[in-house]
């Protein structure tokens, strides 16, 4: 799918799952290079930025949740500057990407019709720009004019390309945050069943845990290679920009690192959760070697005893002839000797 806008100046070519005809097309209109073709039709495991050319360039990679398969997968965006153009890809369809274009065509729409100016008794009383008031009650001309200049350059860095990446990478982040809220949400639930269902759905907690686990490895290592670009991508836009757009990338650098912090607690968390379950498992272990350990105590001198006499009774003991007697009285005595080897463990185990 692939959509077009205009913003200010800026032309924004916006492609969801693109194929090899769709960007071979824009590479044979626009001029790019080879490498920068490859990079958005390949699959890039690692974020990218690249500058040194007179296409901006950068591949960030995001991740999409399979609900039914329980798992991350990589969402590759590709993102192209240059002049007064910019090119983004998504390798699989993103509502959060549909969003900020169905948002930034609305804003669109205001920017290309300036500003809107209240004006009564000599003082403006509020200028009305993109979703911003701002009140003023200046007097002279010669303020006016200062703000309206202001204004004019708010309204140009609001259309810059660059603006439109960051809307794009913060909407991202954004639903990185409640994704990861969620998934917090799912280690509690789990933390509750773990006390309530180990006997009976163990097996099920268990997977989930180990769901749990690798998405957050997966997730973990996806967001930590975009340090470093999003410290690259700031430097390139502070070399031509003014401190507006400077500052918005500065929050993407803080946002990145909270989703940082958040998968970190999330992961231990998660390797609590299964160091708990690996006890429950020893606990249970040591039950069943308790239990073993009782009940060969109580059968151990039965089994001397039972040895003894099966090789000797009948010599030893009253001879064949009263085999009667000697069995019922061999069985009674078994009987007596296992009760009192019970009572003895038995008090023994109730101690421990």
């Amino acid at each position: 799918m692939q959509k077009t806008l205009e913003v200010g100046k800026t032309k924004w070519t916006f492609i969801q799952t693109p194929d090899k005809k769709t960007i071979d097309k824009l590479a044979q209109e626009y001029g790019f290079h080879e490498m920068i073709v490859d990079d958005i039709l390949g699959v890039n495991a690692q974020s990218k930025i690249d500058t040194s050319s007179n296409y901006f360039f950068l591949a960030l990679t995001f991740t999409h949740y399979l609900p039914e398969q329980s798992k991350h997968i990589f969402n590759e965006l590709d993102v192209i500057i240059w002049e007064d153009h910019i090119i983004t890809t998504i390798g699989l369809e993103s509502e959060s990407f549909n969003k900020v274009f169905d948002e930034i065509n609305k804003e669109a729409k205001k920017i290309d019709g300036s500003y809107i100016i209240n004006h009564q008794k000599n003082k403006w009383n509020e200028v009305i720009l993109d979703d911003w008031i701002i009140p003023t009650t200046w007097e002279s001309v010669g303020t006016k004019a200062v703000k309206w200049l202001q204004i004019s350059k708010a309204v140009e860095y609001k259309s810059s390309p660059y603006y439109i990446l960051y809307r794009i990478i913060d909407a991202f982040y954004d639903k990185t945050v409640k994704s990861l809220w969620f998934s917090s949400q799912k280690l509690l639930d789990l933390q509750t069943n773990i006390g309530d269902n180990w006997g009976d759905k163990w097996e099920d907690i268990v997977d989930d845990l180990i769901n749990e686990d690798l998405n957050k490895i997966f997730i973990k290592h996806n967001f930590l290679s975009q340090e470093e670009i999003i410290g690259d991508l700031i430097a390139h836009v502070n070399t031509f920009h003014e401190k507006h757009l400077t500052i918005y990338f500065n929050n993407l650098k803080t946002k990145l690192a909270k989703i940082i912090r958040t998968i970190n607690v999330l992961t231990e968390k998660n390797d609590s959760l299964i160091s708990a379950y690996n006890t429950y498992l020893s606990i249970k272990s040591n039950k069943s070697v308790t239990r073993l350990t009782f009940v060969n105590s109580i059968f151990m001198p039965l089994t001397v005893i039972a040895g003894i006499g099966g090789m000797s009774e009948r010599s030893m003991m009253t001879g064949p002839e009263n085999r009667k007697i000697t069995y019922p009285l061999f069985i009674v005595l078994c009987i007596i000797i296992a009760y009192i080897t019970y009572l003895l463990l038995h008090k023994y185990f109730m101690k421990k």
